[in-house]
């Protein structure tokens, strides 16, 4: 266990169902408590037999007496005993398998007390099954759906069929709760399933491959005796040679590939979040799935998938987005941009580009400044601005912004723009990282006046008013209504079904998020607008 927390493991999962079987183990954990017998401190998740009626068939157990053992075993998650939907199972079977599920999830969902409830949303192959099941789920108090029958489908390499369940799946699921994808143990697939959704996983893998003297990579896998020189990601053992492993007895040969494959895979995890921090995650799972023919089909799935994934691109990333291949070209950003054609500027994904947008988002060189035909840094002028505005806010929002007396307030040092101002007033400033305008109090009262209901909008509840007025928060249960057409980091406006303007800022979840039922901040508020 002290060898599972080095590696990262902030959480294990083990099987109820035998701990149960076996009389020892059973009166252990009931006596001890199942963090106690295995000396575990963190989060434990267990499993309720689903697995083992998969790989020997039927097994003898009630799912009320499964769950109630791991209620006495005092786990922090539970699962609810469903009914493992092989993928060869046909629509008929498989949907009175599903209804088999859903009742046993309403039935744990009465009964799990002070425990955490996974219900695992199964319906083999068939995708509407899938969503079935997910919708289903969501309406019960279940905390975490396991994504489960997939083993399979990994198992096989079926990673297309993995990529179009899961994608059903989190269309049904209510979003603001975590979702597990049952058995997803092995590296080169972590980035994907983050990527669909995806934010708890769980295996033996790293064991299973061991003992089979298999190395897991972020490129796949090698069994040892294939391996001519061990890769520069192999760090188990420091100093050891190729020969000296394979020379080794069987047992701590094994101990150490499978510290190897569990460091590789918390590594990735590392990598994987540092990716979604910086904006690079799409990139990162581009060159995941070229590392087998079998992952290279999942890039037809989302291009199939292309407009549910643009309902939660953002309208910025920290980083400038780059093509990896040709797949690129359907991501979101690149397919859905329609260049007019026009501009000083000639982008290699874009076309032809304003230059007074050489440093906005997309658009700003990054690494493509080689490759970027007639880009040079340009002077601020109030056209400039405009340009901007038309393109952050729309057409004609740069005219109406700036229809005054315009003061260009610029870095003595850097001359950059700084602060935009009309009239006297401080109307917005300027994003260096990304070219935008952060919109200021004279700025949002502007977007309200030049724009009809409810663009630019999130409508909340009038009871909340005067907390956002006070420079708080909006959170998404107090959402009413909103401008569909906003993304994740838009600026925004918040104001009453009656239109008044409460308060302005940063929207920080999309508006699908907030249909799929998303909880938490919505509104990162900047400023709050006085009560008249």
């Amino acid at each position: 266990m002290q060898e599972l927390a080095e590696c990262g493991a902030q959480g294990i999962i083990t099987n109820s169902y035998i701990i149960y079987k076996n009389s020892g183990l059973k009166k252990k954990a009931i006596a001890e408590g199942v963090h106690a017998m295995l000396g575990w401190k963190g989060p434990i998740m267990t499993d309720s037999g689903t697995f083992q009626s998969h790989v020997y068939g039927e097994i003898d157990m009630e799912p009320d007496v499964i769950l109630d053992f791991q209620k006495k075993m005092g786990v922090d998650i539970g699962t609810v005993l469903d009914v493992f939907t092989e993928p060869g199972t046909r629509f008929r079977e498989a949907s009175k398998e599903l209804e088999e599920t859903q009742k046993r999830i309403e039935e744990a969902d009465q009964n799990k007390g002070d425990m955490l409830l996974a219900a695992p949303i199964q319906g083999g192959r068939h995708l509407d099954l899938r969503l079935k099941a997910a919708t289903a789920a969501s309406e019960t108090n279940a905390n975490l759906f396991p994504i489960g029958g997939v083993v399979p489908l990994m198992e096989q390499n079926k990673f297309q069929r993995l990529a179009e369940v899961v994608f059903s799946s989190k269309k049904g699921l209510d979003i603001s709760r975590p979702v597990h994808l049952f058995g997803c143990g092995h590296p080169m697939l972590f980035a994907l399933a983050v990527f669909m959704g995806c934010d708890v996983f769980d295996s033996s893998s790293y064991a299973k491959f061991a003992s089979r003297d298999s190395l897991m990579f972020t490129w796949g896998s090698r069994k040892l005796d294939d391996l001519e020189v061990l890769p520069s990601e192999f760090s188990a053992a420091p100093g050891i040679t190729i020969n000296q492993l394979k020379g080794m007895e069987s047992s701590e040969r094994q101990r150490i590939i499978a510290k190897h494959n569990l460091i590789v895979s918390f590594t990735e995890i590392r990598r994987v979040k540092q990716a979604i921090h910086e904006g690079t995650l799409w990139e990162l799972v581009e060159n995941r799935l070229r590392c087998s023919p079998a992952l290279m089909k999942v890039f037809d799935v989302l291009k199939e998938e292309r407009e549910w994934l643009s309902k939660f691109e953002p309208a910025y990333r920290y980083k400038t987005p780059v093509k990896t291949g040709k797949e690129s070209d359907d991501r979101p950003i690149f397919a859905e941009f329609v260049s007019s054609g026009k501009g000083e500027m000639l982008h290699p994904y874009f076309g032809n580009i304003s230059l007074h947008l050489s440093e906005t988002y997309p658009f700003h060189p990054g690494l493509l400044q080689d490759d970027i035909g007639g880009w040079k840094m340009q002077g601020w002028d109030v056209e400039r601005v405009r340009t901007i505005l038309n393109y952050q806010f729309g057409k004609g929002m740069g005219e109406g912004l700036t229809n005054g007396d315009v003061e260009l307030v610029t870095s003595r040092k850097t001359k950059r723009l700084r602060n935009l101002m009309l009239d006297g007033k401080h109307l917005a400033s300027l994003s260096h990282r990304r070219g935008m305008f952060i919109l200021q109090e004279h700025g949002a009262r502007l977007i309200k006046e030049h724009s009809k209901f409810p663009e630019f909008r999130v409508v909340i509840d009038p009871e909340t008013a005067s907390f956002n007025r006070d420079g708080k928060s909006v959170f998404c249960k107090f959402i009413k209504d909103m401008d569909k057409n906003l993304r994740c980091m838009d600026e925004c406006v918040v104001v009453t079904p009656d239109d008044e303007l409460v308060a302005f800022g940063k929207l920080i979840v999309s508006p699908k998020e907030i249909e799929l039922g998303q909880q938490g901040m919505a509104v990162r508020v900047r400023g709050g607008i006085p009560d008249q």
